[in-house]
């Protein structure tokens, strides 16, 4: 009886840490994208989350594959229980663009489509070995990255607002957009990626996701309504 009660509280004890620290990193979001989205990304997410959740930091990793797959592969999945580890999701999800222009930083193992990064930067680990055919030569790399990207995390992130509008202006040569807004203001804004102008047509109706950067409000995601 004693024991099952320790159980209980325990697990209480487990959810309210677990639900503290998904309400802490809402909006702060790292997304790791391979291929299948069933090995090097599932194990980087892991493991990053491991260490955020060690070092109290506000930020959540999600996997996600360019050409999703089915299932975690048992290697997989046997090399993250030998860490103490989990599968992020027991179904690999895959990579949609207004989802990774949603995230604070996406880093990729495999070269992600235009049409599914959208306008979201990427950050390449091109030196890192396949998880299912070496996975502690794959982990003992992503955790060296790991180490490297969480000072850059550290920095204070640039605040971003999520705006409505309709393109009225596409000015490729200054890489601008302008847009009337909802309150029927109109903005001009730069460009983070020039493959936007891509993307977007006079007169569509687009959320914007905008930062400020070098004093310029810029847009660094964009998806159609």
């Amino acid at each position: 009886m004693i024991r099952a009660f320790g159980l209980l509280v325990l697990g209480v004890v487990l959810h309210v840490a677990s639900a503290a620290h998904a309400e802490a990193t809402q909006g702060k979001t790292i997304m790791f994208v391979c291929l299948h989205g069933a090995a090097n990304s599932q194990m980087a997410a892991a493991h990053f989350n491991r260490v955020a959740q060690e070092r109290s930091l506000p930020y959540v990793a999600v996997s996600r594959g360019i050409d999703a797959g089915t299932s975690i592969p048992t290697r997989i999945r046997d090399g993250l229980s030998l860490d103490g580890l989990e599968p992020v999701n027991e179904v690999p999800k895959p990579l949609v663009a207004a989802e990774a222009a949603s995230a604070i930083k996406v880093v990729a193992f495999d070269a992600a489509p235009d049409a599914q990064r959208g306008a979201a930067e990427i950050s390449y680990w091109p030196d890192v070995p396949l998880g299912i055919t070496d996975y502690v030569a794959a982990r003992d790399a992503i955790v060296r990255h790991i180490d490297d990207l969480l000072p850059a995390l550290a920095e204070r992130p640039r605040p971003r607002t999520t705006l409505q509008g309709i393109v009225t202006g596409i000015d490729e040569r200054n890489d601008s957009i302008t847009l009337r807004l909802t309150n029927d203001t109109s903005s001009e804004f730069k460009v983070q990626d020039s493959l936007l102008f891509d993307a977007v047509r006079y007169g569509d109706q687009v959320n914007v996701t905008v930062e400020t950067i070098a004093g310029a409000r810029t847009i660094v995601g964009l998806t159609e309504q």
